[in-house]
Order: structure tokens, then C-alpha cells, then sequence
């Protein structure tokens, strides 16, 4: 292209000189003393020539030119939709890393949760059963006393009956020993007109012996009544 550019470059110096000079009398005798009308219209064509040879390497050097432009052009299109993927990229990314750590947060609660849970339904089974043997227990014994209603409330009816035995001997132990109390009592006043003795007073400790051993049987009745009571349900 610059071969071509540099003859055309002296094709046109050459016809501009032979114009300002005289070109019919130069082109005569640059073509060895052609006629002058041959010479002129030979220069002529020739310079038509060199005109459309100039016209066609302009054309080119402008579409080389608009090539070149638009070739930068996309580049920097394509540079700049580039950069603007690279920064949605990286936009996403961030996202996603966001997304990721509430992902994980949320795991780590979830774990947490399901750890608590955990030893939550542990100490609910462990309660749960303790209900249950405390539940078989009761039914066991719900069954017991239902199979032995007849003997149990037997049971019940002379616990009751000896209770209200032992009740009325402490009582009338007790009222006797009240007595014998008063007794000895005035024995140990020494100015009693009535007539006591130290065997009041004998018979006094005599019956409160007895009333211990009243109260205690009384009581292991009560007792043994209330642990009947227990279990058949009252």
C-alpha cells in the first residue's frame, strides 16, 4: 500500500508540474516529441488514471480508518460489558458468600436447637418412665385391692374395731389413774384426812404404765389403719 501510495504521490507531482509549466510543450518532450494533441490527451488519461488510483487508495485508507474506529470501539464495548459482568459477578458472589454465612448461622442454631431438644426428650423419658413403673405400681396395687376387696375391707372393719377397743381402754385407764393420782398425791401432802398410802401411789405408777403401753398399741392401730386405708384408696 505505501508503494502504491508513493507512485501515485509522484504521478501527481509529475502532471502538476507539466500544467504549471506548459504541459503541452513538456508532455511533447517527455514522450520523445509525440504530436502535442496525443501528448496532452495521453498526460490527460494518464492523470484520469492516477485520479481514480488516488480516489480508490483514499477509499481504502477511510474504510481502514472506519475499521480501525469501530474495531476500538467494540473493544471498548466489549471492555466495558466486561467490566460490567465482572462487577455483577462479583456482586452475585458476595451474595452467595452472604447467603452461605446465614446458611451456616442458621445450621449451627438449628444444631443447637436439636441438641437442646435432645436432652429435653431425655429428661422427659426419664420422667415419662418414672410415671410409668410409679403407674404400674398404682395399678398393680388398684388390682390388688380389688381382687382382695372382700378381705381388705375385712381387714379395715377389725383394724376399727380393735382402734376403738384400745381407744376406750386408755380412756378408762387414764380415768383410773387420774384417780389414783389424787391419792397419791394427798400421800405425799401428808395432811390428807382421807386414807392413802404409798400403794396409791404404787398402784398410780402400776397405771401408768399401763396407759404407755395403751397409747402405743393405739397408735400402731392408727397406724396400721392408715397405711390399709392407703391402699385400698380411702
Amino acid at each position: 500500500m505505501a508503494t502504491n501510495t508513493a507512485k501515485i504521490n509522484w504521478k501527481l507531482s509529475l502532471i502538476a508540474g507539466l500544467v504549471a509549466g506548459g504541459a503541452l510543450g513538456a508532455g511533447a518532450q517527455y514522450y520523445n516529441n509525440v504530436p502535442d494533441n496525443q501528448a496532452y490527451k495521453a498526460l490527460q488519461a494518464e492523470q484520469q488514471t492516477l485520479l481514480a488510483e488516488l480516489a480508490h487508495e483514499k477509499m481504502l485508507a477511510k474504510q481502514l480508518t472506519e475499521e480501525k474506529t469501530q474495531l476500538m470501539s467494540d473493544s471498548t464495548q466489549k471492555l466495558i460489558e466486561l467490566n460490567q459482568q465482572l462487577d455483577t459477578q462479583k456482586k452475585q458472589l458476595l451474595a452467595l458468600n452472604q447467603q452461605l454465612e446465614t446458611i451456616q448461622k442458621q445450621q449451627i442454631q438449628v444444631k443447637k436447637k436439636q441438641q437442646e431438644q435432645a436432652k429435653k426428650l431425655v429428661v422427659t423419658k426419664k420422667k415419662l418412665d418414672k410415671e410409668v413403673v410409679a403407674l404400674k405400681t398404682q395399678t398393680k396395687q388398684q388390682k390388688e385391692v380389688i381382687d382382695n376387696s372382700s378381705q381388705l375391707f375385712e381387714q379395715k372393719a377389725k383394724l376399727q374395731s380393735e382402734l376403738a377397743a384400745a381407744q376406750k381402754v386408755t380412756s378408762d385407764l387414764k380415768a383410773q389413774s387420774k384417780k389414783s393420782k389424787k391419792a397419791c398425791d394427798e400421800f405425799k401432802s401428808g395432811d390428807s384426812w382421807n386414807w392413802v398410802s404409798q400403794k396409791d401411789c404404787d398402784k398410780y405408777n402400776a397405771q401408768q404404765a399401763e396407759v404407755s403401753k395403751a397409747e402405743a398399741k393405739e397408735m400402731k392401730l392408727k397406724q396400721a389403719l392408715a397405711e390399709l386405708n392407703k391402699k385400698i384408696g380411702a
